[in-house]
């Protein structure tokens, strides 16, 4: 029987160019994946059970590794560089494949201890937010619930903030695939009973409105605007979820989600009509952290929010 020595075969290469895995410590991946998430030498070295002249000792090899800085200094805070920012998904994505590699447990929402950390707007916080917990102290009493706002450039949500979800309206655009949760649309909001008597249009031109304080015209008064409406705006609040509270009970109008006002208008005095010309809905849809390995996790999530949603409707059928 004839033996072959493996020295003699060459492995195809599979490693982009300049990179050979050998020459790497695949160590110092640990320790920058606990740089990128707490932000500090110390926070990380307690995290992974090193000293703080050992975690130094990593970041100066990181920095070589990426050649970067990844971790900065500015005023009296530590900031990710750029460059450490785009790590951040990919390699959360590389430490959860590993540790199922390694034989880790898979998940299990009654055993998980997990943070859920999902983006979405306030509004869409008050529609899901009492369904979501509820079903989270049924299904995993252990985990966590995070909320984060969606940022201007939300796809950064992803490495920023490590959000498993982002729940995002239909008018904005995303890099990532997204699939409905829900479907919603805008209404006309008035706060007295007259508001019901006289026709919607003439509301909008002739009732004093609330608004959301923003540097550029909402898409309703986009529309608005462009069917000869002049809206009077006479107060502006930071919030759209603020906005129903000073339209209540006087004579203003503004426009707002029909599933918040289903909510709002079992405690407040809210009045409501179809907004009268065509325009984009508010749909809202699950967009996903390109870097979730996790599929029964993201399995579990969708079914949390889709049933979240479905108890959220049926309490509203119900006021």
């Amino acid at each position: 029987m004839k033996y072959i020595s493996v020295m003699n075969i060459e492995a195809p290469n599979h490693q982009p160019p300049g990179v050979n895995l050998a020459n790497v410590d695949l160590n110092l991946l640990t320790s920058l994946h606990a740089l990128l998430e707490e932000g500090s030498v110390t926070a990380a070295a307690q995290r992974v059970g090193l000293s703080q002249p050992a975690m130094s000792h990593a970041l100066r090899r990181i920095r070589r590794l990426f050649d970067d800085e990844i971790l900065i200094r500015r005023g009296s805070r530590n900031v990710l560089t750029p460059k450490a920012l785009e790590l951040i998904g990919p390699l959360r994505d590389v430490v959860h494949r590993t540790t199922q590699l390694l034989g880790g447990e898979p998940f299990r929402p009654e055993y998980s201890s997990r943070t859920l950390t999902i983006a979405m707007s306030s509004s869409v916080s008050y529609i899901l937010g009492r369904s979501i917990t509820h079903l989270l102290e049924q299904q995993a009493p252990r985990m966590k619930l995070r909320t984060v706002p969606i940022p201007q450039d939300h796809d950064t949500i992803f490495t920023t903030h490590g959000a498993d979800v982002l729940l995002l309206a239909e008018g904005y655009e995303s890099d990532y695939p997204r699939e409905r949760l829900f479907d919603d649309e805008w209404v006309v909001i008035g706060g007295t009973p007259e508001f019901l008597e006289s026709d919607p249009i003439m509301q909008l031109q002739d009732w004093p409105h609330v608004a959301l304080d923003t540097p550029h015209r909402t898409r309703p008064y986009e529309v608005l605007l462009h069917r000869g409406i002049d809206a009077k705006i006479h107060v502006r609040v930071d919030d759209y979820l603020l906005l129903p509270r000073y339209v209540a009970g006087v004579h203003r109008v503004g426009l707002q989600r029909r599933r918040v006002i289903e909510q709002m208008a079992r405690t407040d005095e809210l009045y409501t009509a179809k907004f009268p010309f065509p325009i984009l809905g508010l749909g809202v849809d699950m967009v996903w952290n390109p870097w979730l390995g996790d599929e029964p996790y993201k399995q579990w999530v969708r079914a949390l929010l889709t049933e979240a949603d479905r108890i959220s409707q049926m309490n509203d059928a119900d006021s």
